[in-house]
């Protein structure tokens, strides 16, 4: 292989070969970049910000085995410093073939990422085979020219001579940072794939996967549905960056007199990600479909029962508005978000114009969250949070709060929101013409009115901000039951309730929804 290389015109051959390969992958490594910051479309099932690390990596040992061949073509004699680089470059091909395996354990595997990881595992390789053969190819000639580098720098006392091997020194130094900088994030890379991949498996029988249809493209949904197909039916829908197990106990408790489903919507838990953007039509058209796979026939008017926590209760209002298949909503702890962000804005004095400037400069935060992901610095902070029951879930919750198409996801729903609900919606109140449903809609809130700033061991200005923040809450509880038809109310949970009230007072709410739904 070393003599084929050796050879100007092989070598010449591959060296073009590697620059065309290196402007593909600059040119991929833009898109995917410009898709981060502006998402379009969908270019894989899971975060472009994978792709995007990947292509980097990939770049980097590109060039690296260019300037290889280069020197090799030239007959420059391998410098004995660069033995560490190249060790760097062999522990490079070693992660990134075991990038490749662990992705295709991932259970939504990135395809495009998973090749770019073997071809950067091939060039690396390639490179490392060719460092290999020199070695043994130059092993009798390593000491003559340590022997001679080491005289002459003892030998010479010229301070331009000082200068040049200063110089080269701090080269070699940069060098090595620069290697030792790529592995490092290599490394940090493998971790988070390895953590991916290590996905926390079924929950058993009732889940089924699906392929729905979204804006042109396949979707593959995870759904779990329990209880007898004759009961009454139940759609689950999961807050913001959770998936359907938040509400596995609910769940297990309604399946005795309900059919219920809950799934994880697209790009969250183990569902593939959609196209963007990720709108409240795109994510209702997912929905109807996955009820219709799951056996709930949406073509039957008043048949199924949208109950949601947090962002997916606002979901279900979207659903009762357009699908007549809704036969009534819950919603748990859950109110508009962009009118609350206002609401609780004017208890800091701020204009609608300040606080939607202030929720639009959020939007580059959790972009850049997104695509850092892939590189592991965040998902420790996550992996140790506690307090979910069944606890023996708490894995599966952690697991799918740190995954990068989770963050990924999140990006694009906090953007819908933004575009869904500019300043003039903002500040409009919810109770208008086109927000009326005239249907059951029950509000279970973690509020309660008689919890007070001493219950939360809040004084002073943390009281204060608790209080504005509690009476701006509660008013759109109020008014989100206003909405429906004479059967809607709101509900206050007892005692001191937070917003995780879903999984740790769930007999609570079941006790809440087995009472009202027989009443729609």
């Amino acid at each position: 292989m070393l003599k084929f290389v050796q050879k100007t015109k092989y070598a010449r051959w591959i060296i073009f070969g590697m620059i065309g390969f290196s402007v593909l992958a600059i040119s991929l490594l833009i898109v995917f970049l410009v898709n981060i910051i502006t998402p379009f479309g969908r270019l894989t099932k899971s975060s472009p910000a994978n792709t995007f690390i990947e292509l980097i990596f990939c770049i980097f040992v590109s060039i690296n085995l260019i300037l290889r061949l280069n020197d090799i073509m030239k007959n420059k004699p391998q410098e004995f410093y660069k033995i560490g680089l190249d060790i760097i470059i062999a522990a490079i091909a070693i992660l990134q073939i075991i990038d490749f395996i662990c992705w295709f354990i991932n259970p939504v595997c990135d395809v495009l990422a998973a090749c770019i990881c073997l071809f950067t595992f091939i060039i690396a390789g390639f490179q490392s085979t060719l460092w290999i053969l020199q070695r043994i190819q130059n092993s009798k000639k390593v000491q003559e020219v340590d022997t001679y580098l080491t005289q002459q720098i003892q030998l010479t006392e010229s301070q331009s001579f000082v200068n040049i091997t200063q110089t080269s020194k701090c080269v070699i130094a940069l060098k090595y940072i620069l290697y030792s900088f790529v592995l490092v994030l290599v490394i940090l890379n493998t971790c988070q794939i390895i953590h991916e991949a290590n996905h926390p498996g079924s929950l058993g029988e009732g889940e089924q996967y699906y392929i729905v249809e979204s804006q042109g493209q396949d979707v593959k949904i995870r759904t779990y549905c329990t209880g007898a197909k004759n009961l009454p039916q139940i759609i689950l829908e999961a807050g913001g960056g959770s998936s359907g197990v938040d509400f596995y106990e609910i769940q297990t408790q309604l399946s005795k007199n309900y059919r219920v489903c809950s799934y994880d919507r697209a790009g969250y838990g183990m569902s593939w990600q959609a196209a963007s953007p990720q709108s409240s039509n795109n994510t209702m058209s997912i929905a109807q479909q996955v009820m219709d796979k799951v056996g709930f026939n949406t073509s039957v008017s008043n048949s199924i029962v949208c109950v949601g926590h947090s962002v997916g209760g606002q979901l279900c209002r979207y659903y009762a508005q357009y699908m007549t298949s809704i036969k009534g909503i819950i919603l748990l702890d859950s109110v508009p978000v962009m009118n609350w962000f206002y609401l609780v804005g004017q208890c800091q004095n701020q204009t609608v114009s300040q606080v939607y400037t202030q929720q639009k400069s959020t939007l580059p935060l959790i972009k850049f969250m997104a695509s850092l992901w892939p590189l592991y610095i965040e998902t420790p902070f996550f992996m140790g949070k506690e307090g979910f029951e069944p606890s023996n879930l708490q894995s599966w919750i952690n697991w799918q709060i740190t995954t990068t198409r989770n963050w990924y996801s999140q990006s694009l729903g906090y953007a819908s929101e933004l575009e869904e609900c500019q300043e003039e919606c903002m500040e409009s109140s919810i109770i208008n013409p086109q927000s009326m449903i005239i249907k059951p809609i029950i509000v279970i809130t973690a509020q309660n009115q008689s919890i007070t700033c001493a219950d939360r061991n809040l004084t002073g200005s943390d009281c204060q901000q608790y209080e504005c923040s509690f009476n701006q809450t509660f008013q759109l509880v109020v008014n989100q039951s206003l909405l429906g038809n004479q059967i809607s109310t709101y509900v206050e949970c007892p005692g001191i309730c937070n917003h995780d009230f879903v999984w740790k007072q769930p007999d609570f709410i079941v006790q809440q929804i087995e009472y009202y739904i027989p009443l729609f």
